[in-house]
């Protein structure tokens, strides 16, 4: 494969659990805390800077501020792998309305950041189900439609419902492992 994977799923559709699993099978993966740590694209993406290359230490990277940026992405590494991580929407609301709860912004560079990503993902900073929920659909209508004549560069996977290995490997063309496919944050939704 010439390009990266790509997670493009919102915030608490199973973007851990699929770094895990990519984890797994090989890959270098990047998830929220790693773009903190690193940086990785955020400034020069916001800027519209997508020559830099940001992610040149990982084969993969997801949750925000991948998801906002994967046509741009889908550009700057050609031959990429994109994977849409979806759940019930009902269920995705009251997950990402907890996750927000527990998380709340602060006046420090974490909460900054956060800020930043929230507003340039979802549109705002603050939890409120019928801008998440336009969103959800917004995004996912319209990966579905970048996609459309490109079936075999995304794989669209409901982790929480039970997707793993036999979705995930095929698509990558990895053998299936002898040990269950991850599932992080069973407990916090």
């Amino acid at each position: 494969m010439s390009g990266k994977i790509f997670g493009i799923g919102l915030s608490k559709s199973g973007t851990k659990s699929l770094q895990w699993a990519l984890q797994q099978l090989g890959y270098r993966a990047a998830h929220f805390a790693d773009h903190f740590r690193v940086r990785l694209g955020i400034k020069t993406w916001l800027a519209g800077d997508f020559e830099t290359d940001c992610l040149a230490n990982f084969d993969a990277a997801m949750d925000v501020p991948i998801p906002a940026f994967y046509t741009d992405l889908d550009r700057r590494y050609p031959g990429s792998k994109f994977v849409l991580t979806s759940r019930n929407l009902e269920s995705w609301l009251k997950s990402v309305e907890k996750h927000w709860a527990r998380n709340p912004l602060r006046d420090n560079p974490v909460g900054r950041y956060r800020m930043t990503l929230r507003v340039a993902m979802y549109g705002s900073h603050g939890y409120s189900e019928s801008r998440y929920r336009h969103v959800y659909e917004t995004h996912t209508r319209n990966i579905e439609w970048y996609f459309k004549d490109r079936p075999h560069d995304l794989l669209v996977m409901d982790i929480i419902g039970g997707d793993g290995w036999e979705k995930l490997c095929p698509f990558l063309g990895r053998p299936v492992p002898e040990v269950p496919f991850p599932w992080a944050n069973k407990a916090t939704g």
